[in-house]
């Protein structure tokens, strides 16, 4: 589409580039015009000229004969008279003859000479002028290629800022590739860590919270009774998961002072029926020595040393923790398998005997809280870390898609501004190829004028030098005759001969006469012959104008048809732009669907996680809870020692009493201790969405309120409006036509569904439609509407192309009185060739032929009374 566009804009181009030359053909033919009447006017002249030089010179050719009829009657008196002289006399009569004859050769060779000067002449004014176009021509071309190095340093410029975009759009996607595979990144790690939590979360209340009977105990308020393990120690939170892992469920185990306090924090617990407790007398707690460190890079250290905790709970931390090895990951682990109980950092569990307990969600339900943060409160602060960067990097693709629109945007703007600059180029190189194959004819045309005055030239010295010798050979016979006419001057003819003389004289004198007004003659008639020759050429030039402006206008239709064709496609490529767009409108429905459907697998696949996790939460806590039944097994048999066998109730009576007990338990299901708690929560979530659902409510009927506010405030502006215009339109129309006019709503209950139209009724006709009207009653029509605008709301400046040019001498008077009305309270320029509104401006600015043929713009200054009518420059 674009490059269709672009092809268009080259087709514009060249539109108004045939249009100029229209422009300038048009101009030549009026310029030709101008100069074939002023050409006509001096050929008249010339023939006027001609005329009176043919009668004065029938005049002369009369008297030369009367003179010569007495010369001739002399000349039979001297010969009658003396006879002696006869030789002389022949010979004077032969030389006087030659040298008659020697001027009748001067004088035609002076004629051909005036003729090849004039004509000399003629071929230096067409060289000068040849060479004035041409230099013109040659002092255009510089700079038009000046203008296209300037244009093609700004389509360099154009390319580079396209390309600059081009990669800042590569670099911006690259980063949000880049952004988007970290955004995925932080969210697998949010969702592992949200799953965590909420597995924890769902064993327990919180991180901190303990078993029934551990909470029972602490809550009793007995002396002697210290905490839950995981209550008196602290660790880094580097180590906690490691840590927490290597003492699993014996965090939860209460210490006390001896085993007295425990026997009776253990009938406590029977007595309120509170569930089972491990209890761990510090006067009973050993202190067990820890084995040498191993020296390895992997390892971290023991356990036990990375906890704090006071110095009276030593032999309790040295039960819970023992002596495991805390190391970096499970390949150090490996290396001292069945040498430690080991546990890595990621909180897998390698036991001595060589058993391993690892995966994902490591770690012990409980947690060592002596420093004030559990392991839930852990997680919450990692999830809120991911949280963060997660919205960091939702806003930093978010601002990178909005500078990637914004490169678009300025991408497609260079693209534009490529193909505009590309478009000027290519006009400017037609006008070069213009001005060179200007300047090639000119310097042809040159050449010809040059070579042709040359050869003028030449004959014109040929002549002179002929001239030469003729005057030479009468300055031969001249003295020939003075000669003879010394010898004759005893005779008696020399008062007959001085008489012949002067009569021979006044014939020379009208000889020369004749002969100048031949020459006269011969000058008007070549002024008359170039003159129908500048006629011939200047019609030629009119008929060439004429073939240019109509090849242009040719030009203009085939490539207005191509524009078409160029439309033509274009619509079609919209078309099918808007089926692209209806395809990919499916795609994206159809992408969402899919989308939709990953998302509900992802959720399935998170369940199932969950499910894993939840299964291998119970069973690492079946495990520990194995290990504590083994520990108290162990206890129980050290503490029992020797028993009475009979004083051990038996199997019947103890299985009797579980289903007792377990009947009591069963009564009492199903408990949600978390029932209440979660009743409050959702209470005050259902407040908060109740007063929310309410604030809606009120906003929404306070914008409905408005909107209906704003929808009334428009439609009474709007008829206020139309009323005021309408006033004045009548008003303005019945003023310019003496007819009568209004403006009508389609929808006046509704304005703004319909449109608006004109009702007008000129003086004595009917009510018409606009499109039935006539050009100078729709130009009525038209400016009573603008009128009336421009009275119900006046602009400070109006712009009026010859809005006269339909109008006849009556209602162009009526607008020429309108408009001088308005032009108080605002500025008018107006186009026109009318008096009736030159008469009413205060100044007038025009274009004038001046006497050298050259157009100047010039102006009259119309208002003041010293002033009146006087010319001023055009730019005052």
């Amino acid at each position: 589409m674009e490059s269709i566009k672009g092809e268009i804009d080259r087709l514009e181009g060249r539109i108004e580039a045939a249009e100029d030359r229209i422009e300038d053909a048009e101009d030549e033919r009026r310029q030709a015009f101008v100069q074939i009447d002023r050409k006509q006017e001096e050929l008249e002249e010339i023939e006027s000229t001609i005329k009176e030089l043919k009668v004065e010179q029938a005049s002369v050719k009369s008297t030369i004969q009367d003179k010569e009829a007495e010369l001739e009657a002399i000349e039979d008196e001297i010969e009658n008279a003396d006879t002696e002289f006869d030789e002389l006399k022949a010979e004077l009569a032969d030389a006087k003859e030659r040298r008659e004859e020697l001027k009748t050769q001067a004088n035609d060779a002076q004629r051909k000479k005036d003729r090849l000067l004039d004509d000399a002449r003629r071929r230096s004014s067409e060289v000068e002028e040849a060479r004035n176009n041409l230099e013109s021509a040659r002092e255009e071309l510089p700079d038009l290629k000046a203008e296209l190095s300037n244009l093609q340093s700004e389509l360099d410029k154009a390319e580079k800022n396209k390309q600059t975009i081009e990669e800042k759009i590569d670099t911006l996607r690259e980063n949000r590739e880049a952004a988007k595979a970290e955004l995925e990144e932080i969210e697998s790690d949010l969702r592992e860590k949200q799953s965590e939590y909420a597995d924890i979360e769902a064993r327990s209340d919180d991180d901190s919270s303990w078993p029934r009977s551990v909470t029972t105990i602490l809550n009793a308020g007995k002396r002697g009774v210290h905490g839950a393990v995981g209550d008196l120690g602290s660790v880094d939170s580097e180590y906690a998961t490691a840590c927490e892992t290597a003492a699993g469920g014996r965090l939860a185990n209460v210490v006390v002072d001896d085993d007295g306090v425990g026997s009776e924090c253990i009938d406590y617990l029977k007595s309120r029926n509170a569930g089972r407790a491990t209890f761990l007398p510090i006067t009973e707690m050993d202190d067990r020595g820890l084995p040498s460190l191993p020296d390895d890079p992997g390892v971290v250290d023991f356990a036990r040393n990375l906890v704090e905790y006071d110095s009276e709970y030593e032999g309790v931390f040295s039960y819970v923790l023992g002596s495991t090895l805390v190391v970096e990951d499970m390949a150090t682990a490996r290396e001292f398998m069945g040498q430690f109980r080991m546990v890595t950092l990621d909180g897998d569990l390698v036991e001595k005997s060589g058993a391993m307990t690892g995966g994902s969600g490591g770690g012990s339900r409980y947690a060592f809280s002596a420093s004030g943060g559990g392991k839930l409160e852990r997680l919450a602060e990692e999830i809120d870390q991911l949280e963060d960067r997660r919205r960091n990097h939702e806003d930093e693709i978010s601002d990178l898609e909005d500078q990637i629109d914004a490169a678009r945007d300025r991408k497609s703007d260079a693209v534009e501004k490529v193909q505009s600059i590309e478009a000027d180029i290519e006009r400017k190189h037609e006008e070069i190829d213009d001005a060179e194959r200007e300047i090639d004819d000119l310097e042809t045309r040159l050449e010809e004028i040059e070579t042709e005055r040359e050869e003028v030239e030449e004959e014109m010295e040929a002549v002179e030098a002929e001239i030469e010798e003729i005057e030479a050979e009468r300055e031969e016979v001249d003295a020939e005759i003075e000669e003879l006419e010394a010898e004759l001057a005893e005779s008696k003819i020399p008062e007959l001969t001085d008489e012949a003389d002067e009569l021979r004289d006044e014939i020379r004198d009208h000889e020369d006469r004749m002969d100048d007004l031949d020459n006269q003659l011969n000058e008007q008639q070549l002024e008359q012959q170039y003159a129908e020759e500048a006629i011939d050429d200047l019609h030629e030039t009119v008929e060439d104008a004429q073939n240019r402006k109509a090849e242009a206008q040719e030009e203009i239709e085939e490539i207005e048809g191509e524009i078409e064709d160029k439309e033509d496609k274009l619509d079609e490529k919209r078309a099918a732009i808007e089926e692209l767009e209806s395809e990919l409108a499916d795609l994206k429905e159809e992408r969402e669907d899919l989308k939709a459907t990953v998302q509900d697998a992802k959720a399935d696949r998170d369940e199932a996680r969950e499910a894993v996790g939840e299964i291998e939460s119970q069973l690492e806590s079946t495990r520990e809870e194995q290990d504590r039944l083994e520990w108290e097994i162990d206890e129980l048999e050290q503490a029992v020692g020797d028993y009475d066998p009979e004083a051990i109730p038996d199997h019947d009576e103890v299985e009797s009493n579980i289903d007792r007990l377990e009947t009591e338990m069963e009564t009492l299901e199903p408990v949600n201790m978390l029932a209440i708690e979660e009743y409050d929560e959702v209470e005050a979530e259902l407040d908060e969405l109740v007063d929310g659902r309410d604030t809606l409510e009120e906003e929404r009927d306070g914008i409905k309120d408005r909107i209906d506010q704003y929808e009334s405030q428009k439609k009474e502006t709007f008829m206020d409006a139309f009323e005021s215009i309408n006033g004045h339109f009548e008003d303005i129309f019945s003023r310019l036509s003496d007819g009568t006019g209004e403006l009508v709503l389609e929808d006046p209950k509704d304005p703004f569904e319909g449109g608006l139209t004109m009702k007008a009724q000129p003086a004595d006709k009917p009510i018409q439609r606009l499109a039935a009207m006539s050009g100078g009653e729709k130009s009525l029509t038209a400016l009573a509407f603008i009128f009336a605008i421009q009275r119900h709301n006046p602009a400070p400046f109006y712009a009026l192309d010859e809005i006269d040019a339909f109008l006849d001498a009556v209602n162009a008077e009526r607008v020429g009185e309108m408009v001088d009305d308005l032009a108080g309270d605002a500025q008018f320029v107006v186009v026109s060739h009318r008096s009736a509104l030159l008469e009413r401006s205060e100044r007038a600015i025009g274009v004038t032929m001046q006497d050298d043929n050259y157009s100047a713009v010039t102006g009259i200054q119309f208002d003041g009374d010293d002033a009146a009518d006087a010319e001023v420059p055009a730019d005052d």
